[in-house]
């Protein structure tokens, strides 16, 4: 029986070898191509993700170890294609090949609690370029099909991923139901604890409506959509007062962009500096999540479609204050990838120098304590190259 134990564990050795090899060794002619390879296996890990019992199950290991090693490379292998080395995807689509390297490492070294919170953080990154185009995915990719809400731990997790793979119509029929149920529970918490006070602190309320937001404003120009949703929801009994705030705030901002002129695309360079004096170059401090999400999806819609624009760097440098203010995460910055890729792309621009500016500050924000400004060795090294690639 030892024996036998022995062969069957170098035989998996030997299958793990190749498939190894065999991933890494595989070459892509089209983004599709490698589209495919990376949504098959993205897509059979969600559950697992979803899931932690799952993740951490012993009997899984192999499955996920698989699909994550074939992520990677699939990853590293299609950077190469044309598409991707658009200024709007390279950026982001270089630090979602190093976080799942590191992914994959974690996971291989057993630290599979921090292997599963990358792999839900890798969820974000992919909707930051996917929200750049607002088809969706080609009907020819059979396995979305596999995926059913019940291999999901609620409506939220099955809405976000239909709003990575683009089915944004399915994703907000699904982030509504969230709210509801979520209005229903917190609810039954308040009777419970007879306190008007009780609720449920998961967010998956704010976060839903934020990504129904992002979907008419970044994604679909479509404000007075936007406008008519978060009205029916600002007037809903149950939404918790930290999100009326934020409700009231974007039916403010949904009704001036409704009657501005502006339609939504940005079609030469002279459109684009009329946008940006209008909307983006005030003072920041003025800047909204609203106009914020519409910049986004404008400037990514000007970039991909002008990828030779002698303003590109300017739009990157705009992308960068944009995502100051949009988002932060633990894993990543994409307001520094975007900064970062200004200046190591472009160092002969005007902009390189204020995407440089910007990043040092952003660095010297993100490490000022109580005990002062104490920027690591190793990224002070890096501003130090960035700093002298400048021309």
């Amino acid at each position: 029986m030892a024996k036998k134990g022995v062969i069957i564990l170098l035989l998996a050795t030997v299958f793990s070898v190749f498939l190894q090899v065999q991933a890494e060794t595989k070459t892509y002619k089209t983004t599709k191509q490698a589209m495919n390879d990376i949504l098959s296996s993205f897509v059979a890990l969600l559950p697992y993700a979803a899931n932690e019992m799952r993740f951490n199950d012993p009997k899984a290991e192999e499955f996920i170890k698989s699909h994550l090693l074939k992520l990677k490379t699939a990853f590293k292998n299609a950077k190469h294609l044309k598409k991707i080395k658009t200024p709007g995807f390279s950026p982001s689509f270089e630090v979602v090949t190093d976080h799942l390297e590191q992914t994959y490492d974690n996971f291989t070294m057993r630290s599979k609690s921090f292997a599963r919170t990358r792999l839900k953080a890798t969820a974000e990154m992919c909707i930051s370029c996917h929200t750049q185009l607002p088809q969706g995915l080609s009907n020819t990719f059979s396995g979305l099909n596999n995926v059913h809400r019940n291999e999901f731990f609620n409506d939220y997790e099955y809405a976000d991923y239909l709003f990575v793979t683009r089915r944004y119509t399915q994703a907000i029929r699904y982030y509504e139901r969230e709210i509801k149920q979520r209005i229903a529970k917190n609810e039954a918490l308040r009777a419970v604890h007879n306190s008007k006070n009780a609720h449920y602190l998961d967010f998956t309320i704010e976060n839903s409506l934020k990504r129904i937001l992002t979907t008419y404003t970044k994604v679909f120009y479509r404000p007075e959509k936007a406008l008519g949703l978060i009205e029916r929801y600002k007037g809903m009994k149950g939404i918790p007062k930290t999100a009326v705030g934020d409700l009231d705030s974007w039916i403010a901002d949904l009704k001036s962009w409704k009657k501005d002129p502006f339609k939504g695309k940005i079609s030469s360079e002279k459109e684009l500096k009329t946008f940006i004096n209008k909307h983006l170059s005030g003072d920041e401090s003025e800047n909204s999540d609203v106009t914020m999400l519409v910049a986004s999806g404008a400037l990514y819609r000007f970039v991909n479609n002008y990828p030779s624009s002698q303003s590109v760097p300017e739009v990157l440098y705009w992308l960068g204050k944009i995502y100051n203010h949009l988002e932060h995460s633990y894993f990543y910055s994409l307001a520094e990838i975007y900064l970062k890729n200004c200046i190591e792309k472009y160092p002969s621009s005007p902009f390189a120098r204020k995407c440089y500016q910007q990043y040092k500050e952003n660095l010297e924000i993100g490490f000022t304590g109580t005990s002062g400004t104490n920027i690591p060795e190793e990224e002070l090294e890096v501003l130090k190259k960035l700093k002298k690639s400048l021309k």
